[in-house]
């Protein structure tokens, strides 16, 4: 086994079994030899701690076991979170340090650490922790985790759901290089990959026949690959022949996504029926898509009303989408959201050029906008900061741009000023805080 610098760029693309970052040399020898000795393969060693794990894994698959050192790193838990945001999820993580703290290893297991080793290390205690995880079949809920769960419905047929998903997945793993897996529950006339300028595959056909070999390759194995960190699952099942959707399968199947993928963004049929509860209860987010119709009101309501009894915990974000001053039929802004009960989260504008044209190209939407120039310069100037911003800062800070809109539209929000140039100047404020502790 070659102990390799973290600064080094390494060109493997597989998944590793295993990867250590750690900064001495005693500590080195000791894996090198328990690892050698367990046989575990395709196995490397490095120097640096678990910023530079945090580093090197930002660019690269993760591997399956990780052993990161915590020596002199001041906030451990902040790292080992700054860790889990790059990483895979079902990574089991080893961490070893110079303090023998009983609370900082309680703290470390309830944040998603399998163990924490004591420096010096030795090859008995080293040996027994990794067989300990090698041998068990499950991994306990404190130091597992998944990914996260988006479901994205439609409050009727029509609104532009496959579009808001499809954008969804491919923002995520564009700009945040995060691998997604992207599945459209429609089997029959389900558009996802015909929205991507992709040959609808059988993947979903072949795991509805075969679920007892449902798991995390075979998964892989099954979908369509749009790119490095992009997945779809999808299927264009026959017309004229039943589909049978079980919903045990389904579960398994969404499980499993969950513990390959940072995120599994599920395109949902608007019926909400027993087969996708799983996904309603355990999503991590839900975005609702309506338009502005006297049918999209009543339908929003009674899916509104439909996800607060199923996920209380889940916080739904509501778009509209295809909003026109010129669209016969459709009510205000005001009137819909006074209707609903609730402020839209997100207005999006039709534009009938541009999105037609993104639909019968096979482009995700946002590829659409930054082709028309409609994001340039302003874009580029975002994603310099994005990829640095935790996802905590980042939604901090869109709470309080939707504030903001709120508060221009006449509404008083408690600990902000009235005026609305005054509120949009203290949003400007803490956007420049936010750049200035990205950078």
């Amino acid at each position: 086994m070659t102990l390799i610098s973290a600064e080094n760029t390494l060109a493997a693309q597989e998944q590793r079994q295993f990867r250590a970052f750690v900064l001495d040399d005693d500590t080195r020898r000791v894996i090198e030899q328990v690892v050698t000795e367990l046989s575990i393969p395709n196995a490397s060693v490095h120097r640096g701690d678990i910023r530079q794990a945090t580093l090197v894994l930002g660019e690269q698959r993760s591997p399956r076991l990780l052993v990161v050192d915590l020596t002199a790193v001041e906030l451990p838990l902040s790292a080992v979170n700054e860790l889990a945001e790059v990483c895979e999820p079902g990574v089991t993580l080893i961490a070893t340090g110079d303090r023998n703290d009983v609370g900082l290893f309680r703290d470390l297991v309830n944040n998603g650490v399998s163990d924490y080793l004591v420096k010096p290390v030795t090859a008995p205690l080293l040996r027994q922790s990794l067989l300990s995880v090698m041998d068990s079949k499950t991994i306990g809920p404190q130091s597992e985790r998944r990914g996260r769960l988006i479901a994205v419905v439609g409050s009727r047929g029509g609104v532009g759901t496959t579009m808001l998903a499809t954008s969804i997945g491919w923002s995520i793993a564009q700009r945040r290089r995060r691998r997604v897996a992207l599945v459209d529950l429609d089997l029959q006339q389900g558009t996802v990959a015909l929205a991507l300028d992709l040959e609808p595959a059988h993947g979903l056909r072949q795991t509805l026949e075969h679920p007892e070999r449902t798991d995390g390759l075979f998964l892989e194995r099954t979908m369509t690959r749009h790119s490095d960190t992009l997945y779809v699952l999808s299927g264009e099942e026959s017309l004229d022949e039943p589909v049978t959707l079980d919903a045990t399968w389904l579960d398994l199947m969404i499980r499993e996504m969950r513990n390959k993928y940072h995120y599994v963004v599920a395109d949902v049929p608007h019926r909400i029926s027993k087969h996708y509860h799983y996904i309603v209860q355990n999503a991590t987010n839900i975005v609702l898509v309506t338009d502005l119709s006297v049918a999209g009101m009543r339908d929003t309501l009674r899916q509104l009303t439909l996800f607060s009894a199923m996920n209380t915990t889940c916080q739904v974000t509501l778009v509209a989408n295809r909003v026109s001053s010129q669209a016969d039929g459709n009510i205000g802004i005001k009137e819909f959201q006074a209707a609903v009960g609730r402020q839209c989260d997100f207005i999006i504008p039709f534009d009938a050029r541009v999105i037609g044209g993104a639909m019968n190209a096979g482009k995700p939407l946002p590829m659409a906008l930054r082709e028309n120039r409609i994001w340039g310069p302003k874009e580029r100037l975002f994603e310099r900061i994005l990829p640095k911003a935790s996802d905590a800062a980042l939604a901090r800070l869109l709470q309080s741009a939707h504030t903001v809109d709120g508060i221009v539209k006449g509404l008083k929000q408690p600990d902000w000023p009235t005026d609305g140039w005054q509120a949009l100047h203290r949003l400007a404020f803490q956007l420049c805080r936010l750049t200035s502790a990205a950078r």
